[in-house]
């Protein structure tokens, strides 16, 4: 698994944005420079290829950021359990439970969710819930 400050870095943040700009700045304002300095390209050519250079440079960055992101889900066939999260986290639901199904809230992620047959009490909005397993992307919960 990934470590350090990355890790930390939530998908469309502040933080993932600065790194983007910082990206753009250093991709365009180097390319410029070097194209400038090694042909005699027209301002105008330069402008361009430094432009596209610097799409190129956030895009592949961008790609790179969303494997580190901590909000990456990984869902393999039979995958019961969250890959790296414990399993008793707990959550607030979202809007009452209908027919024992609902949304809840976990680390500000919305999840589809289904009340576990043992919970006999009725979630309702706010209400905290405990995690039991995962069913694909769908959350089995307890109140807790």
């Amino acid at each position: 698994m990934h470590s350090g400050k990355l890790e930390q870095m939530k998908r469309y943040s502040s933080l993932w944005w600065a790194s983007i700009l910082l990206s753009s700045v250093v991709t365009g304002g180097g390319s410029l420079l070097l194209i400038t300095l090694l042909t005699d390209l027209p301002l105008e050519t330069t402008v361009k290829i430094s432009a596209v250079l610097v799409l190129a440079g956030d895009i592949v960055l961008a790609r790179w950021m969303e494997t580190v992101s901590p909000t990456r889900i990984l869902v393999g066939p039979g995958d019961r359990r969250l890959k790296d999260d414990d399993t008793r986290e707990l959550g607030t639901v979202i809007g009452d439970f209908e027919n024992g199904s609902g949304s809840v809230s976990i680390r500000g992620e919305r999840w589809q969710a289904v009340q576990d047959p043992g919970c006999k009490r009725r979630l309702k909005a706010e209400s905290r819930v405990r995690v039991l397993e995962r069913r694909g992307l769908t959350l089995v919960v307890e109140s807790a």
